[in-house]
Order: structure tokens, then sequence, then C-alpha cells
């Protein structure tokens, strides 16, 4: 159905001779051009919703009209949001998609739904469970998917194994530390240098902290802290009051208090202590050139996901109270946002993946294109190594995402299930936990398909 001027039913100020106004069309030809080639937004529909956020302070004849209408009723909410809103194409110009409609018929069609792993596959049991709430972050899995891989261990016969497991992309512990707490060594490897420093620091004992007083700001407080300890609760204070978006909560409470609180946190844990201890260490996951073949048990991770999510950046304030102390690393972590840098080709991609690129492409969304490009590679680098470095017979779950990106689908779990084969690692299950995105689209002849959060159960021949 069109809406704003060529709508039929459209009421009598919301017609041609109006919209079609100098105001209303420099005000639709710069929302177009803020929104890009992309997007199949016309003139007289970007100046229509550029006449209702006027309203809001004009009212004028012509927009009373246009709010009466239904695509006020779009606008009504996303407005306040200060988000443009428009009206994406189902298909881009041009587009091939017989690639990925292959791989993904072949795996959707093989995948089952499970909606208890829905919450299993975020951090909300992490922020309340001893030891794993002192540093948790958005992007992590819970608790009790670690103890879902452990039952699944037993019921193989793989628990009297005293090989260490292993997590390629640790984040901030909780495999290792929910390892610890059952009793199991367990290896993580991260880039996050802050959160290694705080899974590895011996907290049998905290002393004392030291007189905070006239400390207004975090680096004021870090110039007093001497102690590993109080240096690793101040990084898990920092994270706590670090927002979604990656910068500091404005409305949190002071740095001092929190401190206090955390380090209070850390004492009422510890009256429990862990059975064993686990360590993390920095380095690549992509490249695991430090661990022997052959001499982990078992493999539980979950890789940073193709999305708008900066990693880098939402990492920041707490790497950056680690450097205040220690200087700042530089970092490798795994590119896999707009904002990551682009690295030069190099490599092999599935056809599906270079077909997502040449979609990128078509809408001039280049940088994007390599960064999926170097994203697929790295994946399948780290698919890889882990099968190298796994005993003949050990688990391997994977936990990843999809992601539409500018309308393009891609989708990464049935891309990486179709490669783990290929790296020797076959994919016994595939579950489908939830969807990351709600409605679905339609890819070329496949219909409702969405971004989905999958769990990718795998076994080393």
């Amino acid at each position: 159905m069109a809406f704003g001027g060529d709508a039929p039913n459209a009421p009598p100020h919301n017609r041609d001779p109006v919209l079609t106004s100098n105001k209303i069309r420099r005000a639709g030809r710069a929302l177009n051009r803020r929104q890009g080639p992309g997007y199949a937004g016309s003139p007289r529909l970007a100046g229509s919703a550029r006449g209702i956020r006027r309203s809001r302070h004009k009212r004028t004849p012509h927009t009373r009209g246009v709010r009466q209408g239904r695509y006020h009723k779009l606008m009504r909410g996303r407005s306040r949001n200060r988000r443009q809103t428009f009206v994406p194409r189902t298909r881009i110009p041009g587009e091939i998609t017989e690639a990925r409609e292959r791989v993904e018929s072949k795996w959707f069609a093989c995948s089952e739904r499970d909606p208890s792993m829905a919450d299993l596959v975020t951090a909300k049991g992490a922020r309340r469970e001893p030891f794993h709430r002192w540093l948790t972050f958005k992007q992590t899995f819970s608790p009790e998917l670690v103890r879902a891989f452990m039952q699944h261990l037993d019921e193989g016969g793989e628990s009297g194994d005293e090989s260490p497991l292993l997590d390629p992309f640790s984040g901030t512990g909780t495999f290792v530390t929910e390892c610890a707490r059952q009793g199991k060594p367990a290896l993580g490897v991260d880039a996050l240098i802050a959160a290694a420093f705080v899974r590895n620091t011996d907290v049998a004992q905290i002393p004392d902290t030291p007189d905070l007083t006239g400390c207004e700001s975090w680096p004021d407080i870090a110039d007093r802290l001497t102690d590993r300890v109080h240096r690793a609760a101040l990084i898990c204070t920092i994270a706590a009051q670090t927002t979604a978006r990656g910068t500091l909560n404005k409305n949190a409470p002071p740095i001092a208090g929190a401190l206090h609180e955390t380090l209070e946190v850390m004492r009422d844990d510890l009256r429990t202590p862990l059975k064993t201890a686990n360590v993390t260490v920095r380095g690549d996951g992509r490249a695991l050139d430090f661990i022997a073949n052959g001499s982990i048990g078992g493999i539980l991770t979950s890789p940073p996901y193709l999305s708008r999510h900066d990693y880098a950046k939402l990492t920041l304030p707490f790497e950056s109270v680690y450097a205040h102390w220690y200087g700042r690393p530089q970092s490798n972590q795994v590119p896999a946002s707009p904002r990551a840098a682009a690295r030069p080709r190099r490599g092999e991609v599935p056809p599906a993946v270079a077909e997502a690129c040449d979609a990128l492409n078509l809408i001039d969304q280049r940088r994007m294109a390599r960064v999926v490009h170097a994203y697929f590679v790295d994946m399948i680098d780290c698919l890889r190594n882990c099968a190298r470095v796994l005993k003949p017979g050990a688990p391997c779950w994977l936990v990843i995402g999809g992601a539409r990106i500018k309308d393009v689908y891609i989708p990464s779990d049935s891309i990486l299930a179709d490669q783990a084969a290929a790296a020797g690692l076959p994919v016994r299950r595939f579950v489908v936990a939830r969807n990351l995105v709600p409605g679905g689209r339609n890819l070329g002849r496949l219909a409702n398909i969405t971004p989905r959060e999958s769990i990718l159960q795998m076994r080393k021949d």
C-alpha cells in the first residue's frame, strides 16, 4: 500500500498539491541522503515523516491531515527515540541469494527449536550467581549452559577424563569460573586482558580498603589502590556501571561506595570457595599454537557475532581502568561490527559469504563487506584450531548468532555448520535458541527468514 500523497484514501490535506511544496521536498531529500541508497524511501514519504515530527511544535494545515493517518501511528513511537523511519526493501535490486538459500535450506530443515535454551544463551543467570556476578558482560552466556555442557559430558562417559576444557573466546570467564565451581580443570583464552586480570586474581584474602576520602572519579581511586584484589574490584565496579552503549552510567552511585559494595559481594561469595583454580590467558582464539594437539577434553565457546555492537567500545571503560596501572596492550579482537578495522581480504570464504559480500557492495557498503569477509576467515581458522586441540570424540559447542546488515541476511550459524564438517567437527545437533530480530523477511524463495541465535553441538571425528 502506498503512503503519503499517493495513498488513495489519504485526507485532503495529504495529497500532491500540499506534499510537493518546496519545504517538504527539501526535507525529504535531506532524509533520503541520511538513509542512504539501501532504503526505498521516496521524497513524498520522507517529507510526510518530516512533517509529522514538525507537527509536534507547529501545527499547520497540511500536518494536521497527516497526523491522523496510518503512517503517523508507525512514526509515533519511533520519533521519540530520534530514529529515522524507513520502508526497507525486501530484496536489493540485483542481489543474488542462491548460495545462502541453499545453505539455509540444508541446515534449517535439520534444526530443532528449543525455547528452554533462550535464557541460557544470555547473561541473565550470571548476574545472580556467586563469583559470576563479580564481572558480567551482556554478550555472554549463562552458567546454566555450562552445567548443561557438563551434563552432556557425563552422559557421554567423559566425566572421568582429566583433560582440561577450553573456551577460546572466554570473555568475562563464565565458562572457566563455573568449571572451577564444579571442580573441573579448564582454560580460558581471550583478548580482554582486564577480564583475565580479574579471573586470575587470588582473592583468598581481601585486605582492608584504603581511605578514599576526597576521591570523586575512578582515576583518583585507582591512584590509591596498590593491592591487586582492590584493583580487580575496581575493574568489576566500573564494568557494572557501564551501559550497553559502552559509556559510564551517569545515574550510577558514587564509585567509592560501589567499590565497597563490590568487595562485600566478594567476601560473601568466598564463604564457599572455588573447588579448583582455573586460569584465563590473554591470547587469540584464532591461533591456539600454545595448546598441544589432542589435549583438550571439550570446548564451549561463544565468539563475537556479526552485529552493530562494537565490542571494543563496549569493553573500553573497564579496559581503561586496567590500562591506568599497566598500560594499554594492542587489541586483537575479532572484527565483527561496522566500526571494526577492515583488514585486506585474505583467504577463501564459502560461496554464501562471498554472495553476502557482493550484496553489501551493491549498496555501497564496501567496508562492511570487508569486515564480513575477514570475520568468516577468522571463524573458519578458529574451527580448525578447535578441531586440532580436541581429543578424538570430544564435544565442541559453539553459540553463534546470525545477522541482517543493511537488509542483507547473513546466516552465520548455517554457514559455520557447513564449514565445521570440513574442519573435522561434524554437527550432531543444530539447536535454535531464539530469534534475534522480531519478524521475518524473504530470502529469495524462502519466506519468513530472520537472524537467530543457535547452538552448534559438534564432536570431533
